[in-house]
């Protein structure tokens, strides 16, 4: 891991290069890849469906096989029940807090004039699962009872084939009661639900996490269909002091290390002596995890260790970062919260690992990176929905708005806005 120190005269110009090498993940190859690909599968439907499954996915199928046969799923998976009742429990913790973030209409009426705001829900959205060597079901629980809360109409689920498909993925569409699900992957996945196959209908936003094909592509379809954002790399500032467990700090930069080469984990610390426990930490701790080469491959590339004077200076530098998740070890962490605008997740006490939000504690893992917590947020149920507002007016309402309303299309030199007001004062 490297090491920055707050006090240096460069810190600012060093830190922002570190962050902005988080962001340039632009690669020209797989633009144009993806691009080639979105508009086979546009032009061609299954037919580019069943191609790309051979040649990226392996598995040869059919138009048939696209589509998930709800009847041939077993009644006799054979799953272990444990797993099972831990599934049971994020779903309920989830669905209880997602709950309380429904929106309220709002209503006002003033002069004559009846406005109003209400919310409705998308019509229909598409999951993205990743799926082959990986599953994460808590990818699945999190973007279905959300869109679930909302009301949304129709749900589709796509995740790439497999030869033995997951039974545990199994057990969760029929558990939370998903219609429809297909299976094709990558960029190819993206593009059937924007436009549509002979198979797959069109869906109106797409979500979920996929690997660099499937970030891609949602950036280059995002206004054809909505998208929930551009993910990027996991990322975690935790914050600690000579007065927290170096082992439980280690723990936690290791946790968001081991998704990704790419990820990056960051300590901020106003103890070299404390940094240098938790270095000693990561080196013992890391021999016993089967992924120990990708945690120090993102270590060594993308990990950081920031010195500072005083520990309340961590709040500016956490802005600047922006991190999608923050873990406060400190005893003093809900004074600090108060100053703190940019973080996706934010972890208060030693505790509070941050494994316990990416599953089981209700809150919802997919936030934003690469600094985008700056002005966006992480899911809720509010992005499965979207907002109308009504404007009802009558005679006086009419007469009393009139001139200012010509008045101002005047100044923007829109006749016909003027015209559609002066058209009706004669009636």
């Amino acid at each position: 891991m490297k090491f920055l120190n707050s006090n240096d005269k460069s810190f600012n110009k060093k830190l922002k290069i570190i962050l902005e090498k988080r962001s340039k993940t632009n690669n020209k190859i797989i633009e144009n890849n993806v691009s080639k690909i979105i508009d086979d599968v546009k032009i061609n439907g299954d037919k580019a469906i069943i191609k790309y499954t051979n040649k990226f996915d392996k598995i040869e199928i059919n138009k048939n096989q696209i589509k998930l046969d709800y009847n041939k799923i077993s009644e006799n998976l054979n799953l272990d029940k444990n797993i099972l009742n831990c599934f049971d429990i994020a779903i309920k913790n989830i669905t209880k807090f997602h709950k309380k973030q429904l929106p309220k209409d709002i209503s006002q009426k003033d002069n004559n004039i009846n406005l109003r705001s209400r919310w409705k829900a998308i019509d229909s959205v598409g999951l993205y699962v990743p799926g082959g060597s990986a599953f994460y079901p808590s990818s699945l629980i999190m973007n279905v009872i959300p869109a679930k809360i909302a009301g949304v109409k129709r749900i589709v689920c796509v995740t790439p084939p497999s030869v033995n498909v997951n039974p545990y993925f199994l057990s969760l569409i029929k558990k939370l009661k998903i219609d429809e699900t297909y299976f094709v992957g990558g960029a190819q996945a993206i593009s059937a639900l924007a436009n549509g196959t002979e198979t797959i209908d069109p869906v109106n936003k797409i979500f979920g996490p996929g690997n660099s094909y499937v970030a891609e592509a949602k950036k280059q379809l995002f206004g054809k269909v909505g998208i929930d954002l551009i993910a990027g790399p996991s990322e975690i500032v935790v914050v600690a002091d000579k007065n927290n467990n170096s082992k439980w700090v280690a723990s936690d930069l290791m946790a968001q290390a081991e998704h990704d080469p790419n990820s990056q984990s960051i300590l901020i610390t106003d103890s070299p002596e404390f940094s240098k426990k938790v270095l000693k930490d990561i080196n013992s701790l890391v021999k016993k995890l089967s992924k120990k080469n990708i945690i120090n491959s993102a270590l060594k590339n993308n990990g950081l260790i920031i010195l500072v004077k005083k520990i309340d200076e961590c709040t500016d530098i956490i802005n600047k970062i922006a991190p999608e998740h923050l873990h406060l070890h400190l005893k003093s962490g809900k004074k600090l919260l108060n100053n703190i605008n940019n973080a996706g997740g934010i972890f208060l006490g030693e505790y509070s690992a941050e494994a316990f939000g990416d599953y089981i504690v209700g809150t919802n893992h997919v936030l934003p990176t690469s600094s985008s917590a700056k002005f966006s947020s992480g899911l809720g149920v509010l992005d499965f929905m979207k907002r109308n507002s009504i404007v009802e007016m009558n005679y006086k309402s009419f007469h009393a708005l009139k001139d200012y309303t010509k008045s101002l299309a005047d100044i923007e030199g829109l006749e016909a806005h003027k015209m559609s007001v002066k058209i009706r004062q004669n009636k």
